[in-house]
């Protein structure tokens, strides 16, 4: 897999104590042929990304969490007003107290596009660090 420098990846570690989640990171320098130092200080082995794109948007699954909002679809479609080409852009989960269906499908959710993304937390991320409490005690 080709990396640039600037390039976001999804990368995953192996860990002498267990599993180590899918993280994604901006690429900083790829110029040693076997690591590659990522946006956090740290450095990775080539061997550990599992993919690579300019978009970080490209990086991202449904039931990730961006921006504190779960993704329930990744669509294409005209979400700019002043972009009319077809563009990928993210169905976030969108609390209200009550989401009418009679509001139009744009206004019940939270659409957001590839330069509007401020954080990510992979499914995996998430799953590995939640606590789950016990209803039934």
């Amino acid at each position: 897999m080709k990396v640039e420098e600037g390039m976001y990846i999804k990368y995953t570690r192996g860990a002498v104590n267990g599993y180590v989640p899918p993280r994604i990171a901006k690429i900083i320098d790829c110029s040693d042929k076997d690591l590659i130092k990522i946006d956090n200080g740290q450095v990775i082995l080539r061997n550990d990304v599992v993919k690579a794109s300019k978009n970080i948007i490209d990086l991202i699954q449904v039931g990730d969490y961006v921006n504190g909002y779960k993704v329930l679809e990744i669509c294409t479609g005209n979400f700019e007003l002043n972009n009319p080409l077809n563009i990928k852009a993210l169905k976030l989960e969108f609390i209200k107290e009550d989401i009418n269906p009679n509001i139009p499908f744009f206004k019940r959710y939270n659409f957001i596009t590839n330069s509007e993304i401020k954080s990510i937390v992979t499914k995996e991320q998430f799953d590995s660090m939640k606590y789950e409490v016990d209803s039934n005690e």
